[in-house]
């Protein structure tokens, strides 16, 4: 029996207590922390992206860390 997985990527940065989305286009503008009951601790608008290869993952990094 196969398993599938999705796979997930997000870049963010926490620097002196502010959040930045580092795949937004807007890296700029900070975001906020966040909980919800039943999904728990999570960052509001984070860019979430899906991937299914590694260099798929490594374009998102590069892209991240420009």
């Amino acid at each position: 029996m196969k398993k599938k997985f999705l796979i997930r990527c997000s870049y963010l940065e926490i620097y002196n207590e502010d959040i930045r989305d580092l795949l937004s286009k807007d890296v700029t503008k900070t975001l906020e922390i966040k909980e919800n009951k039943d999904s728990g601790i999570f960052v509001k608008d984070l860019t979430t992206c899906i991937v299914k290869t590694i260099p798929e993952i490594e374009a998102y990094m590069d892209h991240g860390t420009a």
